[in-house]
């Protein structure tokens, strides 16, 4: 693949490249509708469970249950009549992520400073598709993952087939080492492409799919949803309607991350999602960070950054780490509003969720260097509530925010004054560099207060005067704040007392509004 390295392979990985090669080489030979030597496909494999299976650093990885998918997928080869079909989007898949699972866990997961420089040099060109040229492009690809539940499977699937025109898609359903009759299920579905892994690997069945999908968008879907009517078209819509989003989610109960209402009964749905999407047509929101239980995704956008990283060995916070990937390309991943669609909630993982959740945090943090929940991953309800207090009559907003961390707060308010139709020019300063690259590309200026916040609030941006200042700083000198605004501009503050120098106009929670008269 272009632009691939191995920087940190071992002696012993390096014994198992020209394995991997051969074996990539007759897969790519089946899929392209060619004989296969599936004896020596066999013994290529058993050479590299020789040079591996004593690695110890193997062990605490899916190194060995993905070595059995392997070797089940070529089995099931041997045995069907849609060699070419199976090898593309099951066989190839497969061995890319062997390779990468044995190469990473084996060589570089150990080491700190060999994770930073893969990361940053190879991560992505380790994980683009495999082949989307073999076969006639789709506009979307739909990826649903089940591990057992079959009966909310079932309703999963069944809802995307009522409500969805397949003519421009594919269906990729993923058996991710199911012990019921899902694998036999997924095999009824006409025209749908059935995945099995016969070992649950974890992240793995994201890039499987990635590397799997043909289509311009790539659609998850979990299994414990319910579709609408539209989902798909509405989602897409944002999608293209927004030059730089690379996802979009619909609204869903039983979601946290403030992206869920409570539940419609099941009976009402299909009336209750109509008429939420004609009341709320076209509201898309900016957010730092996007919880997918059903996302679609911007193949071409995904191609540049990598998709689900192994790292996540938890399965949690890979979304956060994805979010926070895409802010600093200057990427958006919009919540659609006006979207609708149902989740019975974590029915799958909900079980391990309490277990993992601090683990998966802290791999969040030995990667960026950064608390996943850290100052501004999430908007506050409370500070939503203010919004509507301001009067804000000019059609052009200029917009200070202070010290916001990841920034989920200055995206809401800048959904809001667009919302409300305003022009918005926006600047933002911190204390933190680090918060750089999660804000920077969705402001016009960007100060980072070396000084410190109350100096840099008496200098930054000039002799600029602000309509509205964000901060999530307590303790700022209200003088300064209100020397910074305009006659009649607004400070939304958390947790300030600013009563010397502004007028009180609300206040919720940890939250207040002051405004200069």
């Amino acid at each position: 693949m272009e632009g691939m390295t191995f920087r940190w392979q071992t002696e012993w990985f390096r014994m198992c490249m020209p394995l991997f090669s051969c074996l990539l080489e007759e897969a790519e030979r089946i899929a392209a509708g060619k004989e296969g030597d599936f004896g020596k496909m066999g013994d290529l494999l058993g050479q590299i469970e020789h040079v591996c299976d004593p690695v110890e650093e193997l062990k605490n990885c899916h190194y060995a249950g993905q070595m059995r998918n392997v070797r089940s997928a070529l089995l099931d080869l041997t045995q069907t009549d849609q060699k070419a079909e199976l090898a593309a989007y099951t066989l190839l898949p497969f061995l890319w992520e062997l390779r990468e699972e044995t190469y990473f866990w084996g060589c570089v997961a150990e080491d700190a400073q060999k994770r930073k420089a893969y990361w940053q040099e190879e991560f992505v060109s380790h994980h683009r598709r495999v082949n989307p040229r073999r076969t006639e492009p789709k506009k979307v690809t739909i990826f649903i993952p089940a591990c057992n539940h079959l009966d909310y499977t079932k309703q999963c699937v069944e809802s995307v087939l009522r409500h969805t025109d397949l003519r421009a898609c594919e269906l990729l359903l993923l058996d991710h080492g199911s012990q019921d009759e899902t694998a036999a299920y997924f095999h009824t579905i006409p025209n749908a492409k059935a995945i099995r892994f016969r070992e649950n690997v974890g992240m793995l069945m994201f890039s499987v799919a990635f590397r799997a999908c043909c289509g311009r968008y790539l659609a998850f879907v979990s299994n414990d949803t319910i579709v609408t009517e539209g989902w798909l078209s509405h989602l897409l819509d944002c999608l293209e309607r927004e030059e730089n989003a690379l996802s979009a989610t619909p609204v869903t109960p039983f979601t946290s991350n403030c992206q869920g209402i409570a539940p419609c009964p099941l009976e009402g749905l299909e009336d209750f999602a109509k008429e939420f999407h004609e009341k709320r047509k076209g509201n898309w929101r900016h957010r730092a960070r996007i919880m997918p239980v059903i996302g679609v995704y911007d193949v071409a956008k995904l191609d540049t950054m990598g998709f689900g990283d192994r790292w996540f060995q938890t399965m949690e916070f890979w979304d956060d780490d994805v979010s926070l990937r895409a802010r600093r390309k200057g990427f958006q991943q919009f919540l659609c509003t006006d979207v609708y669609c149902h989740h019975f909630g974590s029915v799958t993982g909900g079980v391990a969720w309490g277990k993992t959740l601090a683990a998966g945090r802290e791999l969040f943090l030995q990667k960026h260097g950064v608390d996943a929940w850290g100052q501004g991953f999430c908007r506050s309800e409370d500070m939503i509530a203010l919004l509507p207090e301001m009067k804000l009559p000019e059609t052009s907003i200029s917009f200070l925010a202070v010290d916001c961390g990841f920034g989920d707060s200055i995206f809401e308010v800048q959904n809001y004054l667009k919302e409300q139709r305003k022009q918005v020019q926006t600047y933002a300063l911190s204390e933190v560099e680090g918060y750089r690259g999660d804000v920077f590309p969705f402001v016009q200026g960007w100060h980072t207060a070396v000084e410190g916040t109350a100096a840099a609030l008496a200098n930054a941006f000039a002799e600029r005067r602000f309509s509205l200042i964000l901060t999530e700083k307590s303790g700022l000198s209200g003088e300064i704040l209100a020397e910074r605004l305009l006659p009649g501009g607004y400070v939304l503050a958390m947790d300030s007392d600013l009563i010397k120098y502004l007028r009180l106009a609300g206040r919720k929670g940890h939250w207040s509004l002051w405004q200069k008269m």
